[in-house]
């Protein structure tokens, strides 16, 4: 009998363990998002660009556009000091810059 309730009591534990992880991983991505938006970066030199924010395990990544190249970077770095962040995939694009140009072939 005493057996039987050990088990379950430390069945009873990992379970309570392994589904508790992703909720603190949850917080960790949603405090780094917000304390990015909060951070004065953003709220003073980023404020005017389409900069959106997301975290999944401490990998974050930028998306949107922004008004001058040195904002894609100031934007990056920014993030990449917060608390949690352990990598940034920075997909920010220039507004207004125009693509490459492309090659044409066989002319």
């Amino acid at each position: 009998m005493k057996v039987k309730y050990s088990i379950s009591l430390m069945v009873a534990a990992v379970v309570l363990l392994a589904l508790s992880m992703p909720v603190h991983a949850s917080k960790m991505d949603d405090q780094i998002v917000s304390s990015a938006k909060k951070s004065y970066a953003f709220k003073n030199y980023l404020k005017g660009d389409d900069i959106k924010i997301q975290s999944k395990d401490g990998a974050v990544t930028l998306t949107g556009t922004v008004s001058q190249e040195s904002h894609k970077t100031l934007a990056q770095e920014t993030v990449a000091g917060l608390r949690g962040v352990k990598t940034v995939d920075n997909r920010l694009e220039v507004k207004g810059k125009a693509p490459p140009p492309t090659r044409m072939r066989g002319l």
